[in-house]
């Protein structure tokens, strides 16, 4: 397992008569935000509390601290961080799930973690259709991938699931598809802020872009799809991913 982030939330100065709240992982800037309650200092702290934690993904402890003469917010993440030291234990043939909204770090994380064996919905939409974002092509994406899945799962490789896999009733047929060959079933959940999908949906190209209202949708949804609730999904284990973003 990977060690916890610890993360800080610091009151400080932002910009000219600009005050407001920093939110640093081991020191690197995460993101900043004015203040929330110019009036009430303990609601602005309750407020950059819950607006730091919708950056985490996660509720945290926080812990009040002015060691070295500044006033700070400590907490760890509790998630369990996943990386190649997670995935490298796995099993032989187990089916590794993506679950996460558009631009949330799902194939960066596959190529960056050496994950050999991925089904991308996309890449299979844009070798059926000519475009990664054709939706009219998703059906045929579909089949094609349980095609491979029964494949890879049916010689016991270890695949990886690169999809939003955020609909309950799509996990199902993935857990259902892995149990029929007694493979067992990893969840990696992707869940950075809504805005920081939404920032980094933009910085695609044209065709690939996920229109706004879809995203906001997909979120919530991820959001929905706790670790308890994977597990009781018949997930065999689940892992939160902490992007680096």
């Amino acid at each position: 397992m990977a060690v916890s982030p610890r993360y800080a939330l610091a009151p400080t100065h932002l910009a000219g008569d600009t005050f407001g709240w920093q939110l640093t992982r081991y020191g690197r800037f995460l993101d900043c935000h004015e203040t929330f309650v110019a009036d009430n200092f303990d609601r602005d702290v309750e407020a950059a509390m819950g607006w730091a934690e919708q950056i985490i993904g996660t509720r945290q402890d926080w812990r009040h601290t002015r060691e070295g003469g500044l006033e700070r917010w400590l907490a760890t993440d509790k998630r369990t961080t996943a990386g190649a030291d997670v995935l490298r234990p796995l099993e032989p043939g187990t089916l590794v799930v993506a679950v996460g909204p558009g631009a949330s770090g799902k194939s960066t994380f596959a190529a960056e973690a050496g994950i050999v064996t991925v089904v991308c919905l996309d890449s299979l939409r844009e070798r059926i259709g000519g475009s990664a974002g054709d939706q009219s092509v998703t059906p045929a994406a579909v089949i094609e991938q349980n095609i491979l899945l029964e494949r890879y799962l049916g010689e016991g490789t270890t695949v990886y699931v690169d999809s939003t896999n955020v609909e309950v009733h799509v996990r199902a047929g993935l857990v259902e598809r892995a149990r029929r060959h007694h493979r067992p079933t990893v969840a990696l959940r992707f869940l950075p802020h809504l805005d920081t999908c939404r920032a980094l949906n933009r910085m695609r190209p044209d065709n690939r872009q996920v229109p706004d209202d879809v995203l906001t949708w997909q979120h919530a949804l991820a959001c929905a799809s706790t670790p308890a609730a994977l597990l009781a999904e018949g997930f065999t284990a689940v892992h939160d991913i902490v992007t680096p973003f």
